[in-house]
């Protein structure tokens, strides 16, 4: 999740090259500025007019465009994107807990890891399975004969034969919590009726393992069941639009055999949907019902759905809640607002990390179908999960249906075993288990087929704290069981293993720790961090103080900060960017300073730009902006900073936060080979003084710019800094002339504070280019491509 640079060399004018023409850009808007606090803008020569020539010179081939995390699927915000409006546990399955244990204080047959925090109960972990990941005992494995709360930490007294457990050494505990039907739901009962869990009498169609089972059949007795979503008080992300359906699996087992659902929307008295009696048979079968809904922007309230059951007992299983008539060609499991948003984007990776209910998962669950997947847990500060993961197979659809390749954090706990299954999913014959399972699916081609790269990555920030549980500190270990790990994958995936990037994560803040993790993994292909922007806002009593730190700071990173010394640090390895955008977690900033800044045009401007910075400059391939939902994050003083989503509310209708548009302008313009652009005439820069997040830089660029080639298509990508002067610029590349079929994107905003929260006030405007002299404004970016 968020963490925290470049040389840039100024040529000289040159004479044009035969066969190149000139064309002059200039984009206007009016843009607000206020004083001044840096040093003044000073001009090279030629001053007036900035000259790029884009080069045939190439800086780094075979480039990938902008990519995306896919972020956490909530219930609540624009983490709604699933098509099954009841995602939560829509197969009111059991839980399944698996844990990373540290053991700081050990014996033969005991572990005892002394962090502080642990909430988990005494006797939580007995008869769980173990697996010993790194230390003296590594390979060890057994069950647990007890445990409970130790030593200020949490202790395990551990079965089985193998060496003895070292002070040090890393295990992982599993174990399987069936039951709980109703986690998830919201249950209430009247009279004596019950919920429990049916793990015998299944639907022969569910790929569960447990129904629920409702008890409320003697008189007196009612049972009601609900779910919500879209439920952000004052706050609508899903629009009912359409023809939708709820169905579900059902048995009548006494009483009237009947079985009430509804669906309302709570707002204004409540708007109806669904109401409707649905008399059982006493055997399995399936049940739908269907309503049309056409809201419109308006007064905002959750979405409730549920059951209720009076004078029966009844069998419930595998609820589903979608729209029917959405767009007939979206074959994923996605909506078709999500699917619209990244058709527009472009990614040219999608990762696959949710820090909610993924982490804690197996392999075997997350390539499970929906209705059969157990809601994974891992935290130390949690001994429930309510919610099941989006799983690799329909994460693979999507990737597939958006052209983006897959990102898949794997669990940092994954067994050797699931390494090898999943390499098997990803690229085995039908003849292997892992290729069976997905041939069952209905897909016989390898995975591999499909995609130029999979990134397997292992465990996400396992040096971070917060996700105690799954995190691995020591960067030895956590790189000794990578090399492990990716060993076992690698050689499972045969002829196809040179189509995967396996890759280790680490601190952006932290080079020395990125040194010692790759020094453990030789089986690693890349080394991957989240350099953030702008942790810590203190000034903000103008535009410059508020937003010149940020357009100077990926400068700073690249020239000779964090970005330079991982680089540095990888030595040879690839690096990429598993995570970036803004970061304002503190700061004595008030809420409405950070209202200007997180999801602002200059927000947009400065992350794209830093993310280009960090391609050219560093040679990142693979970079992914955190994340595409997500409407807030509550910060430690309270304040509600709108981070990490990149969305306001998904669709066509909906609105995007600049960071979105910067990247969709982008990766219009990206392709094929990152090429050398020069820039020559007029070339501002000024000297950034310290403000938010320490940032400081002399010599600060106000402009630069990106170019690209694919054979005859080109792509060019220009951006200001500035926050208070247009520039005037002039384009010497091969085949741009008056006539071409060039196409401009730019970002239109009438300040860099401006966004897109409660109304649209930045866009994308794409329009033809011509020759005409035009100019590009403050805090703005282009970007065009064109045909020779």
């Amino acid at each position: 999740m968020r963490s925290m640079s470049q040389k840039r060399s100024i040529v000289p004018a040159m004479l044009l090259d035969a066969g190149l023409v000139v064309a002059s850009l200039i984009l206007m808007s009016a843009v607000a500025s206020g004083p001044r606090t840096s040093s003044p803008v000073t001009a090279g020569a030629g001053a007036g007019v900035t000259h790029l020539r884009v080069t045939n010179q190439v800086i780094l081939p075979g480039v990938t465009r902008l990519g995306i995390n896919l972020g956490e699927q909530t219930y609540y915000d624009s983490g709604q994107m699933v098509k099954n409006l009841l995602y939560r546990n829509p197969g009111f399955e059991g839980m399944a807990y698996r844990s990373i244990l540290h053991c700081m204080s050990s014996g033969p047959s005991i572990c005892t890891d002394t962090r502080s925090s642990f909430t988990w109960p005494a006797e939580f972990w007995d008869g769980a399975s173990f697996e010993v990941l790194d230390g003296a005992a590594a390979g060890r494995k057994g069950s647990v004969k007890s445990s409970g709360p130790s030593g200020g930490g949490y202790g395990l007294t551990l079965n089985g034969a193998g060496s003895a457990i070292g002070q040090g050494d890393w295990l992982a505990v599993s174990k399987e919590f069936p039951g709980d039907p109703t986690s998830g739901w919201w249950p209430n009962v009247q009279g004596g009726a019950k919920f429990d869990a049916e793990r015998k009498d299944l639907s022969p169609e569910t790929a569960g393992h447990q129904a629920l089972r409702i008890e409320a059949a003697s008189p007196g007795q009612s049972a009601e069941l609900k779910s919500y979503f879209d439920s952000m008080e004052g706050f609508t992300f899903v629009r009912l639009r359409g023809r939708y359906r709820l169905s579900f699996r059902a048995k009548g087992l006494a009483g009237t055999r009947t079985l009430h659902a509804h669906v309302k929307r709570i707002v204004n008295g409540n708007a109806d949907y669904l109401e409707q009696d649905f008399p059982l048979t006493p055997a399995w079968a399936n049940y739908h019902a269907e309503f049309t809904a056409n809201e419109a922007i308006g007064p905002t309230g959750p979405v409730e759905a549920g059951f209720t059951v009076e004078g029966s007992s009844v069998l419930l299983d595998d609820v589903v809640l979608e729209q029917v008539d959405g767009d007939s060609t979206n074959l994923t499991a996605f909506r078709d607002e999500v699917l619209q948003t990244l058709r527009a984007l472009q990614p040219g990776v999608l990762r696959l990390m949710s820090s909610n209910a993924q982490l804690g998962s197996t392999v075997d669950n997350l390539l499970a179908p929906p209705m059969g997947r157990q809601r994974p847990g891992y935290s130390v500060w949690q001994t429930t999960m309510e919610d099941i993961p989006v799983g690799i197979p329909e994460f693979l659809e999507l990737c597939q249906e958006i052209g983006a390749e897959p990102w898949i954090v794997a669990p940092t706990a994954m067994s050797a075993d699931e390494a090898r299954h999943l390499a098997e999913y990803l690229s085995g014959s039908p003849a292997t288990a892992g290729g069976t399972l997905r041939a069952s699916s209905g897909r016989r081609d390898p995975w591999t087929r499909a995609f130029r790269t999979i990134h397997i990555e292992l465990g996400n920030e396992t040096w971070n704290g917060i996700f105690q549980g799954e995190s691995m500190d020591d960067p030895a270990a956590y790189g000794r069981r990578a090399d492990s790990i990716f060993k076992s994958f690698r050689a499972a995936a045969g002829a196809d293993s040179s189509q995967f990037d396996l890759v280790v994560g680490s601190q952006a803040v932290n080079a020395w720790r990125s040194g010692e993790v790759l020094k453990a993994a030789p089986a690693a292909n890349s080394l991957a961090i989240a350099p953030y922007l702008m942790h810590s806002v203190t000034h903000w009593a103008n535009d410059d103080e508020l937003y010149g730190p940020l357009l100077a700071q990926p400068e700073q990173m690249s020239r000779d900060g964090i970005v330079q010394e991982t680089q540095a640090a990888a030595n040879g390895r690839q690096l990429a960017v598993y995570e970036v955008n803004l970061h304002s977690t503190e700061g004595s900033a008030p809420q409405s300073a950070l209202d200007r800044l997180t999801p602002s045009a200059a927000a947009g401007v400065a992350v794209t730009g830093h993310m280009l910075r960090m391609m050219r400059d560093h040679g990142v391939r693979d970079e992914m902006l955190f994340s595409l939902p997500q409407f807030r994050f509550k910060r430690s003083d309270g304040a509600l900073v709108r981070l990490w989503g990149s969305v306001v509310e998904m669709g066509a209708d909906g609105r995007s936060r600049p960071q979105l548009l910067a990247e969709i302008a982008a990766n219009h313009a990206i392709r094929g080979n990152l090429i050398k652009v020069e820039i020559s005439g007029e070339n501002p820069t000024h000297d950034q003084p310290e403000g938010n997040d320490g940032v400081r830089l002399n010599g600060v660029h106000e402009l630069d710019a990106y170019g690209f080639q694919d054979g005859k298509v080109h792509g060019l990508i220009v951006l200001n800094y500035g926050l208070h002067q247009s520039r005037k610029i002039n384009i010497e590349a091969p085949g741009l002339n008056a006539n071409s079929n060039a196409k401009l994107w730019h970002i239109v905003s009438p300040s860099p504070g401006a966004n897109n929260e409660d109304q649209v006030h930045v866009t994308v405007r794409e329009e033809r280019l011509s020759n005409s002299d035009l100019e590009l404004t403050p805090c703005s970016m282009v970007a065009i491509t064109w045909t020779e």
